[in-house]
Formats: C-alpha cells, sequence, structure tokens
C-alpha cells in the first residue's frame, strides 16, 4: 500500500516537471519584451529552387523614408542573444561577441581583424569605419548609418541590413550570404569578388552599385532598383528579379540561368555575353539594350524584339524597337 502510494507520488512530480519543460518549450524562457535576436526572413522557393515573389504589401521602405518614430520603434526592441542571455553594453576600444552598439557613435572606428559575432548595431552610426577582415556574423544591423565604411575581406552572413543606409560602403571579397538587404539603401556601394547567395534586396536601392565578379545565386531583388549598376561577371542564377530596374547598367559576363526575370527592365544595358538560359522573361523591357553573343538557350516568354533577332540561341544586336 505505501509502496503503490510512492510510486503514484513519483508518477505525479514527473508529470509536474513535464508539464513545465512542455510549457517553457511552447513559449521560450524570456518574456514577450525580451526575446532571442531571430530577425531573420524565411524566403520560400519554387520547383527550381527560385525565390518566390514577396507580396508587396510587406516591403520595407528605403531607409531615407523611416521616420524617427519608427527607427526608435525598432531600436527598442528587446533581444537576446541566442544562448538566451542579456548583451552586455559593448566598449569601442574592445568589440567582443555579442556586444550591444544600439545607438553608439561609431564613426571612424578602427577595427581591424575583430570578431563581433551577434552584434547588435541597431541605428548605430558607423560612418567611414575600417572594419576589414573582421567577422560579423550575425549581427544587426537594422536602421543603422554604415556610409562610407570599408568592410573588405569581412564576414558578414546572416546579417540583418534592413533600412540600414550602405551609401558607398566596401565589401570587396566579403562574405554576406544569407543576409537581409530589405529596404536598404545600397548607392554607389562595392563588392568585388563578394558572396552575397541567399540575400534578400526586395525594395533596396543599388543605383550606381558595383558588384563584379560576385555570386548572387538564388537571392531576392524584386522592385529592387540598379540603375546604372555595374554587374559584370556577377552571378544571378536561380535570382528572382522580378520588377527590378537594371536600365543604363552593364551586365557583361553576367549569367541569369534559371532566374525569373518577369517585368525587369533591361533597357539601355550594356549585354555582352549575358546568359540567360532557362530564364523567364515574361514582360521584360530590352529597349535601347546592346546585345552581343547573348544567350537565351531554353528561355521562356522571350519578348519579340530580341527574339527576332535570335540565332541559335544567341542574339547580337541592338534593341531598337519596342
Amino acid at each position: 500500500m505505501i509502496q503503490n502510494y510512492k510510486q503514484m507520488e513519483y508518477s505525479l512530480i514527473s508529470l509536474f516537471f513535464l508539464t513545465i519543460v512542455s510549457f517553457y518549450s511552447l513559449t521560450g524562457c524570456t518574456s514577450m519584451s525580451e526575446k532571442k535576436d531571430t530577425n531573420k526572413t524565411v524566403v520560400s522557393t519554387n520547383m527550381e529552387g527560385v525565390p518566390a515573389t514577396p507580396d508587396p504589401s510587406g516591403f520595407l521602405k528605403v531607409a531615407e523614408f523611416v521616420s524617427p518614430e519608427e527607427i526608435d520603434s525598432i531600436i527598442n526592441i528587446k533581444t537576446r542573444l541566442s544562448t538566451g542571455e542579456v548583451r552586455k553594453k559593448g566598449l569601442v576600444p574592445v568589440p567582443q561577441n555579442g556586444d550591444d552598439f544600439r545607438r553608439a557613435m561609431l564613426n571612424g572606428v578602427y577595427w581591424h581583424n575583430v570578431s563581433v559575432i551577434e552584434g547588435d548595431f541597431r541605428g548605430a552610426s558607423m560612418q567611414s569605419a575600417k572594419a576589414e577582415e573582421s567577422i560579423f556574423q550575425h549581427c544587426d544591423f537594422r536602421t543603422a548609418d554604415v556610409r562610407w565604411t570599408f568592410l573588405n575581406h569581412s564576414i558578414l552572413s546572416d546579417c540583418n541590413f534592413s533600412q540600414a543606409k550602405l551609401f558607398h560602403v566596401h565589401v570587396n571579397g566579403a562574405t554576406l550570404k544569407n543576409s537581409d538587404f530589405r529596404g536598404a539603401n545600397m548607392f554607389g556601394m562595392e563588392g568585388h569578388h563578394a558572396n552575397l547567395v541567399n540575400c534578400d534586396m526586395t525594395n533596396a536601392l543599388m543605383k550606381d552599385a558595383e558588384f563584379v565578379e560576385s555570386n548572387f545565386t538564388r537571392s531576392l531583388f524584386v522592385h529592387t532598383r540598379l540603375i546604372r549598376a555595374v554587374m559584370t561577371g556577377s552571378n544571378f542564377d536561380y535570382v528572382n528579379c522580378t520588377d527590378s530596374d537594371f536600365s543604363g547598367g552593364n551586365l557583361t559576363n553576367t549569367t541569369f540561368k534559371h532566374a525569373n526575370c518577369k517585368g525587369a527592365n533591361f533597357q539601355g544595358t550594356g549585354m555582352t555575353n549575358t546568359d540567360f538560359s532557362n530564364a523567364d522573361l515574361q514582360g521584360c523591357n530590352f529597349f535601347g539594350a546592346r546585345l552581343k553573343n547573348a544567350t537565351f538557350e531554353g528561355a521562356k516568354n522571350i519578348p519579340e524584339n530580341v527574339s527576332a533577332n535570335m540565332v541559335n540561341g544567341k542574339v547580337t544586336a541592338n534593341i531598337l524597337t519596342r
């Protein structure tokens, strides 16, 4: 009798602890105002691995159009490290992994070969800084002002740069894969031999940007403005560039294999050896484009003013008709 009672008592205690563990698993150990830093976007893909087109109603404003009140609301969200720990206030002379640099004045800072993994730079001013050959993985740069900063050969993968000011930032040889650039001002940004695989540039401004021999495979460029951008030798395979503007740019030796280019504007672009194999070109504007040995083999919905000049899957012509 006593033994049965003890067994029942142990069962009830075990059930109690199991309930507690289940509760924390479902709700998390942090409060609603303090959550782990999981601000990355989830991008779905189609059968070919091309990112799906996002709903325009969810587009983020470009950095310059975000109000001070909206910036404050983004910065004031309390986040924690992936371990659940609270971030420590960052010290400029000795930056450490997980530091909190929100609203910090970091203009002109010299951070060569530093590591600030999971750092929080929301709303920070980091103009004209030199932070080359450094590690900034999983950092949050939302609404930060990083203009004219040098981040060459740094690791910036899985970062959130949404609505950040990246005017003339240098990321030559840098790794930025899986990063979020939605609504970022990337005007004049420079990245030769950069890795931007699986990034999201939806509604970003990339006018006069220069990314030579860089890799954008499976990235989102929906409604992105790349006017006069130089993208020579870069890889846009399996990219979704729906309704984006490449007008006046240089796309020499650039590949768009299997890309979704619906509604993209290629007006006045230079396209020598550009490859659109198996791409969807529905509604694209090629008026004024200068094509030389451009490949369209297997491409769908090729505009008539382009297909009329095609010989054996290639086009060499100045497109002068609409």
